[in-house]
């Protein structure tokens, strides 16, 4: 399936999901809902979500970052695989039309920062463990690097791809020093 017919299909199943969510009176549009429109650290989001990158989803319409991992940038390629764009089907494909739910431990500037699950399955654990995304011990307190490890050791994802060694840019990967 091309990306522009799963964007496609994502969006059709998020506007299903927001209308199921509360649709308000008949001609009175949606009934507003506070504990989504203004979460805090602890809170929960929970809905259909759609990707918009290796590392980033929106649930009823939060933009949400995936806590403790880093996935390549708009625009990152190795060789001629767009690893951006191969990062963020992955993550779609994975979420595909299950519901989402995540717990807010922070913001990064115009987002929720949150630990995320699909199925029960830790989304930032699958996406490392698949090679899209790595573990970004500074912030997840090293939660995957076994999962980076494994990744990187069977070369999958990026792990097995022939890319540039400004993939990641300028970041720095180390654990934050007390």
């Amino acid at each position: 399936m091309g990306l522009w017919v799963k964007t496609v299909a994502i969006v059709f199943i998020a506007t299903l999901g927001a209308c199921e969510q509360g649709a308000g009176p008949v001609g009175g549009g949606a009934v507003p809902d506070e504990t989504v429109s203004q979460p805090t650290g602890g809170e929960q989001i929970v809905g259909i979500a759609t990707v918009t990158d290796g590392d980033t989803i929106e649930i009823h319409g939060q933009a949400i970052r995936i806590h403790g991992v880093d996935a390549p940038e708009r625009g990152k390629s190795c060789g001629d695989a767009n690893v951006y764009q191969q990062a963020s089907l992955a993550l779609s494909d994975f979420i595909g039309a299950r519901t989402v739910s995540c717990t807010i431990n922070g913001r990064d500037r115009d987002r929720q920062v949150a630990t995320c699950t699909a199925g029960g399955v830790d989304l930032a654990e699958h996406t490392t463990e698949q090679g899209w995304t790595r573990d970004w011990p500074r912030y997840s307190g090293g939660a995957y690097a076994d999962e980076e490890a494994e990744a990187r050791a069977a070369s999958r994802g990026i792990w097995g791809l022939a890319c540039p060694d400004d993939l990641w840019g300028a970041r720095d990967y180390a654990p934050r020093t007390p």
